[in-house]
């Protein structure tokens, strides 16, 4: 049975039954390489490992590195961005 809405009163309205948790239900499924990309992200890391995106005038860094304890990271990055040499 179907009511339309039109012909209802206010009071009518709010006896509808309301199914709460379709609420809650998604809207869409995001892509394939969102999910991929969010897993890849949040996995376990090393906790010796750090991104860091850095600006240095218009150029901005991603560096990705692993730290192996005989070098502070921030010394490690400072090397790595301002080095003429390739990276490995």
């Amino acid at each position: 049975m179907t009511k339309n809405f039109e012909l209802l009163t206010f009071e009518e309205l709010l006896n509808l039954p309301i199914d709460i948790e379709s609420c809650f239900d998604p809207i869409f499924e995001p892509p394939a390489d969102f999910i991929e990309e969010w897993y890849r992200d949040h996995e376990p890391q090393n906790p010796f490992s750090c991104k860091v995106t850095r600006k240095i005038g218009n150029t901005w860094y991603i560096v990705e590195t692993e730290c192996d304890g005989a070098e502070p990271l921030p010394n490690l990055m400072r090397r790595m961005i301002f080095s003429d040499k390739e990276a490995v």
